[in-house]
């Protein structure tokens, strides 16, 4: 899966795949036997945009039906479900030393301060280290499985004050940044 990421939950799946003790299986219905294991048919088919019949059908072999987007919808669950215990772990190591979670994107932001908001134009192609206090905060609204307009909201305060506001003082930090138009994004760690 690891390609370009317009979602912020999917990037960080693809950049914790990098921390994996071992590889997840590659076939598409060992991928569902092992996702059945864990969660029920009807919970997964509406995320893979399909119906409970069908997620067991495929995951018995019988791949009739089964398109290239069922297949990359399923590589996407085995991404975000795989080995969470490692993920985790991972995470709490890199946050307990010191560890550097860089993100770089392409987006447009937009500025929300006592004036009124201002939407940039521009789109932006930043690289940046997030505050701890942030990268913190964004693996723990992704373990909770918050939304992606959670996720955004984490990642464009860490980008404002890891970039827009760095050079001011906190008590002069009177703006808000929020990602209008996420065009790439990917985190390493």
């Amino acid at each position: 899966m690891p390609h370009p990421s317009t979602s912020v939950a999917e990037a960080l799946d693809i950049a914790d795949a990098r921390h994996w003790t071992r590889r997840p299986p590659v076939l598409p219905a060992t991928r569902l036997r092992h996702l059945l294991r864990h969660q029920d048919a009807a919970d997964l088919a509406p995320r893979l945009f399909a119906y409970p019949d069908a997620v067991t059908r495929w995951a018995a072999g019988e791949t009739d039906g089964l398109t290239p987007a069922h297949t990359t919808l399923i590589e996407r669950e085995i991404y975000r479900t795989w080995q969470p215990d490692v993920r985790h772990r991972a995470h709490q190591q890199i946050l307990h030393h010191s560890g550097c979670v860089t993100v770089q994107l392409h987006a447009r932001f937009t500025y929300t301060t006592s004036c009124g908001e201002f939407p940039d134009p521009r789109l932006r192609c930043l690289t940046e280290d997030l505050p701890a206090v942030h990268a913190r905060a964004l693996f723990d609204a992704r373990h909770r499985n918050a939304d992606e307009d959670t996720l955004r909201s984490i990642l464009a305060d860490g980008m404002g004050e890891a970039y827009f506001f760095r050079a001011l003082p906190a008590d002069q930090q009177q703006a808000a940044v929020a990602i209008s138009d996420l065009h790439f994004v990917q985190f390493h760690y």
